[in-house]
C-alpha cells in the first residue's frame, strides 16, 4: 500500500495555481496560516477533517492531495467529470439542494 501523508508538493502547486496564497487558503479553510505552512513543508499532516477543508478550497480530491490516485478529481469521477461538475457535486454533499440553490443564485448575479 502507498505511504498514507499528504504530498506537500501537490498542495502547494494546486494552491499556487488557484491564485491563492497561504494566507487566503487559510482564511478561507479556517486552519492557521502557520498550519498551511507546516502541510506545504511536510513538516505535519492535516486531519481528515482539515483535509477536506483544504480539498474543497482547491477543487481537488482528498485522494489526490494524499498521492492516491493521480486524477486531481479523485477516484470516484476517473476524471470523467469537469471541475466545475466536482464542485457541484461537492457542494450537493456538504449543503444539499439549499447548496445548489445558493450556487445558482450567486451564479445568476454574475451574469451580465
Amino acid at each position: 500500500m502507498p505511504e498514507m501523508g499528504l504530498k506537500p508538493d501537490r498542495l502547494q502547486a494546486f494552491r499556487i495555481q488557484r491564485g491563492l496564497s497561504q494566507r487566503e487558503l487559510a482564511r478561507r479553510s479556517g486552519i492557521g496560516i502557520t498550519q498551511i505552512h507546516k502541510y506545504e513543508k511536510g513538516e505535519s499532516d492535516p486531519s481528515a477533517k482539515n483535509l477536506a477543508l483544504i480539498a474543497d478550497q482547491l477543487h481537488v480530491s482528498g485522494d489526490y492531495l494524499l498521492g492516491r490516485t493521480d486524477l486531481p478529481n479523485g477516484m470516484a469521477g476517473e476524471g470523467t467529470l469537469s471541475e466545475e461538475e466536482v464542485a457541484i457535486v461537492n457542494i450537493f454533499r456538504r449543503e444539499k439542494w439549499q447548496g445548489i440553490a445558493r450556487l445558482i443564485v450567486e451564479k445568476m448575479s454574475e451574469r451580465p
